[in-house]
């Protein structure tokens, strides 16, 4: 269908995945943004959105770049095209079955059964286009006695337990990146990946079935484990880690740094850069067992140390040594590190109506050398009129389908 992208500097070599087409149906963020990275690298991604509104994230705003468009839409949804169908529509379920057997894979982030309900089962879309692999991310999972319960990433923040572990005690945070979502995204595209692989040798690809609860159980590594050990419910943390010292924020004379011991060969390199070689030396604080049952003694000695100076020279002097360390940046700073820019961390992208804005890059070398963005996240429909061409329809028959499509959404 469409043209895919290259890598510039690099020939005419093609995107990893270049010839992949990908049919989403998927909003909010975590199909989204699985659908995304797949773009990303090279496929032709058709996304499906119903018509008025489009993907529930479309409203999450203020800020938004143009009527329709909120930069948390923006922020998952480059390397698309869009077309507006109703599935309930007969027309339009005609032109969505054309677009399944048009596919290689099919991204979804329904609760488990409304696919069904629309007449779209696993068997019907393998019948459509066989060999389809169908990648669907959930709440709970497909079965158990949550299933059908309606989720958001925070519902799973509480849920998982993660939310006992941040801020402070009485007082628990949630974490403001949508951090459930985009590693459940994540897993989907490794999961299809590996089901591609499978497909090319011969065999019959599986569905690929990812929830956000047990993405964040996969996620909370140490703290499960520990329980296991001392059956002792773990405290909040706040901005510290209970297991290793010094390895928190830390005031400085103009701000915050963050300190990373992780070793004791490291907190040696820190005293000696402070001038306080005693420190290292001293029982309480030889090794990390020692400074984590003397955490406040050991930051009582080194606050007034660092509040002498600033962030920037501090991180400099600590880098050299060996120390890893590392700025309290707000976003604006973040947009402005000499490293971001360097790495192309952050790239700028054309929305809907012609603004520029910025959107998060992807930390793959080979695919960070080209252009990240091949396509600007697409407004509502932008893209009906040529994905419908390209399916065989008539420009008669388009035009009586983008009619009948106008026509309802006035009415919703």
């Amino acid at each position: 269908m469409a043209e895919t992208g290259s890598i510039p500097g690099m020939g005419d070599a093609p995107l990893p995945l270049t010839g992949l087409k990908v049919l989403e149906i998927s909003q909010g963020v975590a199909g989204p943004f699985c659908a995304m990275v797949l773009g990303d690298l090279g496929a032709d991604v058709i996304k499906v959105e119903k018509p008025g509104s489009g993907d529930l994230s479309r409203g999450w705003g203020p800020p938004f770049a143009s009527p329709g468009n909120s930069a948390y839409y923006l922020s998952v949804n480059r390397n698309k095209r869009s077309i507006v169908l109703d599935l309930r529509d007969r027309s339009d379920r005609d032109v969505f079955d054309r677009l399944v057997a048009w596919s290689d894979v099919f991204v979804d982030n329904s609760r488990p059964g409304a696919l069904e309900r629309l007449g779209l089962s696993d068997r019907r879309l393998q019948q459509l286009r066989p060999g389809l692999i169908r990648a669907s991310v959930t709440g709970y999972g497909r079965d158990g006695p949550s299933r059908v319960d309606p989720s958001f990433d925070f519902a799973i923040q509480a849920r998982s337990g993660l939310m006992s572990l941040t801020g402070t005690p009485g007082a628990p945070m949630r974490t403001p990146v949508a951090f459930f979502d985009l590693v459940a995204g994540l897993y989907s595209v490794i999961g299809i990946l590996l089901e591609l692989r499978k497909r090319d040798s011969g065999e019959r690809p599986a569905p690929v079935d990812v929830n956000l609860l047990d993405t964040a159980t996969s996620l909370l590594g140490y703290w499960l484990t520990g329980y296991s050990l001392t059956h002792e419910t773990p405290a909040p943390t706040g901005a510290g880690h209970p297991l290793i010292v010094p390895y928190q924020l830390l005031p400085t004379r103009d701000g915050f740094i963050a300190l990373a011991v992780g070793t004791d060969e490291q907190f040696r390199q820190l005293c000696q850069a402070l001038g306080q070689e005693g420190l290292s030396a001293d029982a309480r604080f030889r090794t990390n067992s020692d400074r984590v049952q003397h955490r406040a003694e050991l930051i009582e000695r080194l606050e007034p140390l660092l509040r002498q100076e600033s962030t920037h020279d501090l991180v400099q002097r600590l880098s050299a040594a060996g120390v890893p360390c590392g700025p309290f940046q707000t976003i604006p700073e973040v947009l402005a590190d000499a490293q971001v820019r360097h790495n192309a961390s952050v790239v700028p992208m054309k929305s809907p109506g012609g603004r520029e804005v910025s959107v998060g890059g992807i930390p793959l070398e080979r695919v960070r050398r080209g252009e990240v963005v091949h396509r600007p996240a697409p407004d509502l429909g932008e893209h009906s009129e040529e994905i419908l061409t390209e399916l065989g329809y008539s420009p008669e028959e388009v035009s009586a389908l983008r009619g009948d499509s106008r026509r309802r959404a006035r009415h919703r």
